[in-house]
């Protein structure tokens, strides 16, 4: 299973390096826009985000664009082998991080317990919610402790697939948003992998 999703993430990396600048970028702000439209962001209190990097749909407008409407943001650092959330209020508070990832720096507030729509990091989704992350886990641990967040992928139309490579520990996303479409997998998947994930954990192992 490993192997299979180590080439789904070395073919998206690759396609993601082929994208012309322009392209990129007229694909980031028709993203952007999208993401902004839905009211699970434009209503939000707080959305938790990430320092995009290496080809990935670009975040950082959609941070600078949530601070001028006064939505918080929360941005994550590694410690150890799990993920958390701190509350940054502008790009000076952030630093080189774990894998070269800009993080919140020293002094910024942790996010603990606020209720909040998770923008998803990610390399491949299906439009079932199926994620395949980079291999980490700490999105998935993540949302292990802290269940109750709205997870919203964004993607390239090349990052949207067919995907059979889901593992009991792996989270869906409720929804992508890509160029064209926002796409919300249906509830009754998200409720059946959740059962899996909680109630049927101890025969797994």
């Amino acid at each position: 299973m490993s192997s299979h999703k180590e080439l789904i993430r070395k073919e998206i990396r690759c396609q993601r390096k082929k994208l012309r600048k322009e392209n990129k970028r007229d694909m980031d702000e028709k993203i952007l826009e999208k993401l902004l439209a839905l009211p699970e962001i434009n209503q939000a209190e707080l959305v938790y985000a990430y320092a995009s990097i290496d080809g990935e749909v670009d975040t950082y407008e959609l941070i600078r664009r949530l601070w001028i409407k006064q939505i918080r943001v929360a941005l994550p650092k590694v410690e150890g082998k799990e993920v958390f959330f701190y509350i940054v209020d502008n790009f000076e508070e952030l630093i080189s991080g774990s894998y070269g990832i800009l993080e919140p720096g020293e002094g910024c507030r942790p996010a603990l317990g606020i209720r909040g729509p998770v923008v998803t990091p990610g390399l491949a989704f299906s439009r079932e919610g199926v994620r395949v992350g980079y291999g980490g886990g700490y999105y998935d641990r993540f949302f292990c402790r802290e269940p109750g967040h709205v997870r919203i992928g964004v993607a390239y139309p090349f990052q949207v697939r067919k995907l059979d490579c889901a593992e009991w520990h792996d989270w869906k996303v409720d929804g992508i948003v890509t160029p064209t479409e926002v796409i919300w997998s249906e509830p009754s998947d998200r409720t059946l992998s959740h059962k899996i994930r909680h109630g049927q954990r101890a025969g797994i192992y």
